[in-house]
């Protein structure tokens, strides 16, 4: 599959949702061939000037016009995916061949995970920015609330770019656990 990539420091894994303004030309026109086609474009980070090898396809799901005049569009993600190869246009619009990755498959939260889920719980509370994006939140479903937290945590490319290539969501709990029982342990 071939898409337009948006290379941007934004770490958003499948189900996540973020607003982004869209004011360069080239990105304008990534948007207007996300739109026509409906396979949408691929977010993808970058290491210095280098593409980063996996990234998310995402959908835009809503736009509107912003206070400054510049358009704002909702975007989810949908899929992770592998770049194959990459190359830029005249406009300086990059392109990818790409694979996608199969989706971390839902798990129901069990007993031993709940804290974790009720710490994002409390963290969407307490910062409601992040919670508008997410009107119906799935804080019972290990992998959502992994996700979610993984695309809040302040982790190096090089580590988000690892958890994103991971088949399941087991190494990103392990991780979770590590950091918020700690965290759990010293309130």
């Amino acid at each position: 599959m071939q898409l337009p990539l948006f290379p941007l420091q934004l770490y958003l894994l499948p189900g996540g949702i973020s607003k982004l303004r869209i004011f360069e030309p080239r990105y304008i026109r990534l948007v207007k061939l996300a739109m026509a086609s409906g396979e949408g474009f691929g977010l993808c980070m970058k290491d210095g000037d280098a593409l980063c090898h996996f990234g998310t396809r995402t959908i835009i799901t809503d736009f509107e016009r912003l206070s400054d005049g510049l358009l704002g569009i909702t975007v989810q993600a949908v899929e992770k995916f592998v770049i194959n190869d990459h190359w830029q246009e005249d406009d300086g619009l990059r392109f990818g061949d790409i694979s996608p990755i199969k989706n971390w498959s839902p798990v129901t939260v069990k007993f031993a995970d709940r804290g974790i889920a009720h710490s994002l719980q409390a963290l969407f509370e307490e910062y409601p920015e992040h919670a508008t994006n997410y009107p119906e939140p799935d804080f019972n479903d290990t992998t959502w609330v992994c996700q979610r937290w993984l695309e809040l945590l302040p982790l190096e490319t090089n580590q988000k770019q690892w958890f994103m290539s991971r088949n399941d969501h087991r190494a990103a709990l392990s991780f979770l656990h590590n950091i918020i029982d700690e965290q759990l342990k010293e309130e």
